[in-house]
């Protein structure tokens, strides 16, 4: 079976067709404009009012200078340390943020415990069950509300940044573009690179009628590489989320400044 009107096979129809296929914004987005070229999706389909820029960049000439920014310029000692500073900031702050609440919810149970064994002692004193019951199962049911509460509180884990992180990265990185080249393995690794990434920026530069390229990284699936779990966004899915899952690593001001065509 085929895609309607294209030689793709139908379950490959949600598959990206090249390397960064849906993860470059300029505006509009871009999107394939040849067999070898991207270019600005907006410019073509709403014209001047919305976007000028005609410019293209070839698909190798994208996938080297960002496969080059992966590997040298997104996760790198200097980024680690800042980083690290700022995740301490903020999970201090949700940690003193989730130490208030459990308080508060430890106090509403243990005076619902107390009201608890208030009812049963007057119960056992003579009153009848009949004149409790409601108040009984209200009780009940917000201590079990509270004790589940409680009970799936998360812990925070601190973190830990090995001092040759960003080098262990790089290594992976290494491996999985070495990868791209084989077919075993092939479609593991472009999911696993494709999950690096937030977004590729690509912008028109003034200057030159160009485009520079900023390449955005995502954060969580950088450090995840960096400890040896996935980076495939899909799967990522339905892994415990962080305050990471969040941030993102830019590398520089922008990667390369690509030769471009126009069309």
């Amino acid at each position: 079976m085929k895609v309607k009107d294209t030689i793709v096979p139908i379950w490959d129809g949600r598959r990206p067709r090249t390397l960064f296929s849906g993860l470059m914004e300029c505006g509009g987005g871009f999107s394939k404009v040849s067999q070898t070229a991207f270019g600005c999706s907006a410019a073509r389909n709403k014209g001047p009012t919305v976007c000028t820029s005609r410019a293209t960049v070839s698909q190798n000439d994208l996938e080297r200078l960002v496969l080059d920014a992966l590997q040298n310029d997104l996760l790198d000692q200097e980024a680690l340390c800042v980083f690290c500073a700022e995740y301490a900031r903020e999970r201090n702050r949700l940690r003193t943020e989730a130490a208030d609440n459990r308080a508060t919810m430890e106090k509403e149970l243990a005076a619902a415990n107390r009201d608890h064994a208030k009812l049963v002692d007057a119960i056992v004193a003579g009153i009848p069950a009949d004149q409790v019951k409601d108040r009984m199962n209200a009780l009940d049911a917000k201590r079990t509300e509270l004790e589940t509460k409680l009970a799936g509180e998360p812990v925070a884990s601190p973190i830990r940044i090995h001092p040759k992180m960003a080098e262990g990265y790089r290594e992976k990185v290494r491996a999985l573009i070495d990868q791209l080249q084989r077919k075993d393995g092939m479609l593991e690794a472009k999911a696993a690179l494709r999950g690096l990434i937030d977004r590729i920026v690509l912008v028109p530069d003034p200057d030159t009628g160009g485009l520079a390229i900023h390449l955005e990284g995502a954060l969580a699936a950088l450090l995840s590489l960096s400890t040896g779990q996935t980076t495939d966004r899909e799967k990522r899915r339905t892994q415990a989320t962080d305050i990471t899952e969040g941030l993102v690593l830019v590398a520089g001001g922008r990667i390369g400044l690509c030769r471009t065509g126009r069309n």
